[in-house]
């Protein structure tokens, strides 16, 4: 169970983490024009992919329901982002981030019962 927790809440601060960035990329892609945008919707659609890939692994490796909700949520957000829908998308981003959070407190408590935070 000790090892399990840790894993989880490792791959729940990293995957918070990532989520946060990719929230604040957002603005930025969004406010760009022309050739700039393609070069920056294709960074940041890697980037998303990127994030997809942790949370899938997490999955894989987790017991933890929380991590496909988390996926579930990155999932719409990069369906509007291909639409053009980025208030939407950063608005799911950050339901997204408030699942991996929720995750992130629920594995923080376990590890505080078992002494080790």
């Amino acid at each position: 169970m000790t090892k399990e927790a840790i894993m989880n809440y490792q791959f729940a601060e990293r995957i918070k983490a990532m989520l946060l960035v990719g929230g604040m990329l957002f603005p930025v892609v969004e406010a760009l024009k022309g050739p700039e945008l393609d070069g920056a919707k294709k960074v940041l659609r890697t980037f998303l992919d990127a994030i997809a890939m942790e949370i899938a692994l997490a999955i894989r490796v987790s017991s933890r329901g929380e991590f496909k909700a988390v996926a579930e949520k990155l999932k719409l957000v990069q369906q509007m982002f291909e639409r053009g829908d980025f208030e939407n998308a950063q608005a799911m981003l950050g339901s997204a981030v408030t699942s991996a959070t929720t995750a992130c407190a629920h594995i923080t408590e376990t590890l505080q019962e078992q002494g080790l935070l």
